[in-house]
């Protein structure tokens, strides 16, 4: 006996549809009539499409941001390194001094060092990659001259590279300065014991 799709509520109706009886024609017909069928496809749709090209344009953009950001701040360090090059260098050779007085053992000196280090490879930045970074040009003839997009994202990654290899610059010299008196230490303390 067929039931009385007619009579029942949308939300019955589908259930008899999907659940209860999925081959009954009655009950696909009335399915249709009341165009349920047109949320079918929109259940397996999420709007995937169109959240995917919302997140990559939005990624785009921050990424832009980003990056003009990071070329901003990397030319206003290399000029301010390049006017005040003569602190600079003081900055860098104090902070040595503290962090070799210390052997290396202090982490208040270290971290100067640290900033010592970064500061004196921003000022070396426009010598190592004249060529590469700069065109070819010196530091205050590119920044007067006009830059193309290649060269804005250029700039702030050869800086951030040159950066990282003064982290590693800096790591060397304390465990360096580390070893030298600990092998001093260990020496004196043999002669001591003589």
């Amino acid at each position: 006996m067929e039931r009385k799709y007619e009579n029942m509520s949308d939300s019955e109706l589908e259930w008899e549809h999907k659940h209860n009886n999925p081959g009954s024609w009655g009950a696909e017909q009335e399915y249709k009539r009341r165009g349920l069928d047109q949320y079918d496809s929109d259940d397996s749709y999420s709007g995937a499409d169109m959240a995917g090209i919302g997140g990559l344009a939005v990624f785009l953009i921050l990424l832009a941001i980003i990056m003009f950001i990071s070329a901003v701040i990397s030319m206003y360090a290399v000029q301010v390194a390049l006017n005040h090059w003569f602190f600079t260098l003081a900055l860098f050779f104090a902070t040595y001094y503290f962090m070799f007085k210390k052997q290396g053992y202090s982490k208040f000196f270290n971290i100067f060092f640290f900033i010592g280090s970064y500061g004196m490879f921003t000022l070396l930045f426009p010598l190592f990659f004249e060529d590469l970074a700069l065109k070819g040009l010196s530091f205050d003839q590119y920044l007067e001259g006009s830059k193309s997009l290649v060269d804005i994202i250029k700039f702030p990654f050869f800086y951030a590279l040159f950066m990282v290899v003064s982290y590693f610059f800096a790591r060397f010299v304390i465990s360096r300065t580390k070893k030298k008196y600990a092998l001093y230490a260990e020496f004196s303390h043999y002669t001591k014991r003589m």
